[in-house]
């Protein structure tokens, strides 16, 4: 009897392990395989293009986290503005091309980072916001050592969003002047539970349960340390959260349950584009949104 309640323990850790390297390993499309088609607005393309060809410094730091060594390349405006850039999940830093040809256009200073487990960084495992949330606050004191003037605005899309969200609850020093999230959901037990319910038409609680426990084992944090909400409850900096409400990776609803916690400045924005594709269909509500929200708060 021991011998197989040891035997079916054992099946139970290998089938968690096999879903949590599923949902973290490193190019995991657990999200979707594809980001959305889209046609973008006419001279996005053009003007992205031009942004790409333009000079970058290659960055490096060390995560004081996870001692993974992480790259981010600075693009220099002569600005005392640096946007930070901090992408998705399953992808780089070149997925913020075009909104990084937006911020380069508004004349910020840019800087696109390579997350852990992503692009040209170190790392085995994705965060869900969480571990990119504490390699962020490294990032901050990256452009406060190189650039002490320099007023800092956070902003993420998708993982990105959620990670620039996580952050804000953390201390942070008073150069960090805004955040802007574009499609950010709420944990990541909520999204896996949605994901869970839209393909496979089963709620998951107890998988997601065992998946988290796997990642406290293996990756050194829970999926109950994803949970934006509580971030944003103590948030102190202006932000503004931006989605499309044809959202279908992380569903529009999330928006205004993040939107109304906590006590602070903030903005929203809404189009009708698809996940983190607001910018590329609505490009100008979209950019005045943003020129309004740093003008009011910046």
């Amino acid at each position: 009897m021991i011998v197989i309640l040891l035997i079916l323990l054992l099946l139970v850790v290998l089938i968690l392990n096999a879903f949590f390297l599923y949902v973290q390993k490193r190019g995991s499309k657990a999200l979707g395989s594809e980001a959305p088609q889209v046609k973008m607005d006419e001279g996005l393309t053009e003007a992205t293009a031009i942004f790409v060809q333009k000079d970058k410094q290659e960055w490096q730091i060390k995560s004081s986290n996870t001692g993974n060594q992480l790259y981010g390349w600075f693009t220099n405006n002569n600005d005392n503005v640096t946007v930070i850039m901090v992408h998705g999940f399953g992808v780089d830093h070149t997925s913020l091309n075009v909104h990084a040809q937006l911020f380069d256009k508004l004349g910020c200073n840019v800087l696109q980072v390579d997350n852990q487990a992503a692009g040209k960084s170190e790392g085995k495992y994705l965060g869900w916001g969480y571990l990119e949330s504490l390699d962020l606050l490294d990032w901050i004191k990256k452009v406060s050592l190189e650039r002490p003037d320099d007023k800092i605005i956070l902003f993420g899309a998708s993982m990105g969003a959620a990670t620039v969200m996580l952050t804000s609850q953390y201390d942070l020093p008073k150069n960090v002047k805004l955040i802007i999230e574009d499609s950010g959901y709420t944990s990541a037990t909520d999204i896996l539970s949605y994901h869970c319910q839209k393909r496979y038409h089963i709620k998951g609680k107890l998988l997601i349960g065992g998946i988290s426990l796997m990642s406290k084992l293996r990756a050194g944090f829970s999926y109950r340390q994803t949970d934006c909400r509580l971030a944003l409850a103590k948030n102190k900096v202006p932000m503004m959260f931006m989605h499309g409400k044809n959202d279908f990776t992380v569903p529009f609803e999330m928006r205004d349950e993040l939107s109304t916690c906590g006590q602070f400045g903030k903005r929203t924005y809404e189009s009708l584009g698809v996940h983190i594709r607001s910018y590329y269909v609505d490009s100008k509500n979209y950019q005045v949104a943003v020129e309004n929200f740093l003008e009011k708060y910046l």
